[in-house]
């Protein structure tokens, strides 16, 4: 689920692209603008609580989804997202707009630092299909 991908790891590259897909073709090659990483299933949640730094994050597209990336001090790291088992919403939180990333291995909470672009929602549909109904309303 996490991967630490500083390093130029072959094999570890392939096992993330298994999950998410290879990139995409540099003429077709999108991203989102970076949001700010406030919460994730365990392993996530332990890093973020290693130091107190903003984790900035972003998507970058695959052919099956899309890797969200993000740094904690000098290492950075990626969670492959597969299309089919991953849904998004976004919605309102304290007056914020939050990104609720709901994945095979529990929820991350995405901040974003303003009104999504057209071109982040456009990722986000083109990776795991259109918006999903937020069941609980915070």
């Amino acid at each position: 689920m996490l991967w630490n991908l500083t390093y130029a790891d072959r094999d570890r590259w392939n096992e993330v692209y298994a999950i998410a897909g290879r990139p995409l073709p540099w003429w077709k090659r999108s991203g989102t603008s970076r949001m700010r990483l406030c919460e994730g299933p365990g392993p996530i949640s332990a890093l973020l609580e290693e130091t107190s730094d903003i984790k900035w994050a972003n998507f970058q597209r695959t052919q099956a989804g899309a890797i969200l990336y993000f740094r904690v001090r000098l290492e950075v790291y990626g969670v492959p997202c597969a299309a089919d088992s991953t849904s998004w919403h976004i919605h309102t939180h304290e007056g914020t707009k939050v990104l609720q990333l709901e994945h095979a291995q529990g929820t991350v909470l995405l901040e974003l630092t303003s009104t999504p672009s057209v071109g982040t929602i456009r990722v986000l549909e083109e990776a795991f299909g259109p918006q999903s109904v937020s069941k609980v309303h915070k």
